[in-house]
């Protein structure tokens, strides 16, 4: 039994350590893009409104990157000017990763058989 662990954990890490970072970025990209840009949430998680500081440079980067997939440019924009940007930035670490990890990989196991 106790072999089997160290089997299942052998098989478990690497996949994790390769495949976490763009599933991670995936699913986050995701589900900010199916949110309701509409609506207001509740208390925020950014440091500086928690520290009593008003400006904080994150607010409305969800609601942004919800109206960029909704083909809002405008409201995007008026949201968080960095949404636009965070979207490219995003998009272009997963793409990376998943032509490292999964596209190159697989390519060089199909090469080798």
């Amino acid at each position: 039994m106790e072999k089997r662990k160290k089997s299942i954990k052998k098989k478990i890490k690497p996949f994790f350590n390769n495949h976490f970072e763009w599933i991670a970025l995936s699913v986050g990209l995701l589900v900010m893009a199916l949110m309701n840009p509409y609506t207001q949430n509740g208390a925020g998680w950014c440091i500086y409104e928690r520290l009593g500081i008003s400006f904080c440079p994150g607010d409305g980067l969800g609601h942004s990157i919800a109206f960029l997939f909704r083909g809002d440019f405008f409201r995007a924009w008026h949201a968080n000017v960095m949404g636009p940007f965070a979207v490219v930035i995003i998009f272009s670490r997963v793409a990376y990763l998943f032509k490292q990890n999964v596209w190159t990989k697989s390519s060089n196991d199909n090469q080798n058989k």
